[in-house]
């Protein structure tokens, strides 16, 4: 069986963990619905998306492998102008990308991190509150 939910919470853990994550007040949450509050940045999401499950071979003598897609929502924001938070979320960004960079099996949950894709989500501007997000697309292999 492969268990989504313990792959997800690694994955929070590990950034929640992170001491330069720590250091710069990020406020990591799993399944929470997206952060809206720039007073919350920055601020990262995580949530699971696809399962994607093969069989390994005929008779179950070997353990089912699967595709798992996981969201990573960078957020940053700024009162001072939608410069700012662009480089505030680069840093924020690459702060992440280091992360998962440093354990590609978050914490064992994964045999390895195949592959990320990453794409500007959403930008909000809002009576001079710039509140950016990016989305990291994680490809992860996992056996059941």
């Amino acid at each position: 069986m492969i268990h989504v939910n313990s792959v997800t919470a690694a994955l929070t853990a590990r950034l929640a963990q992170d001491p330069v994550l720590t250091a710069s007040g990020f406020l990591v949450e799993e399944g929470e619905a997206l952060n809206r509050d720039l007073n919350h940045t920055p601020w990262v999401g995580v949530y699971y998306g696809t399962v994607s499950v093969d069989p390994q071979t005929v008779g179950g003598s070997q353990p089912w492998q699967a595709e798992l897609e996981l969201f990573a929502y960078v957020q940053e924001g700024s009162h001072r102008s939608g410069q700012d938070v662009t480089r505030r979320l680069g840093l924020a960004q690459a702060a992440v990308l280091a992360v998962l960079d440093g354990d590609r099996t978050l914490g064992g949950s994964v045999l390895t991190i195949t592959g990320m894709d990453i794409t500007p989500f959403q930008r909000d501007l809002q009576d001079d509150t710039w509140l950016f997000t990016n989305e990291i697309a994680v490809r992860a292999i996992v056996r059941a």
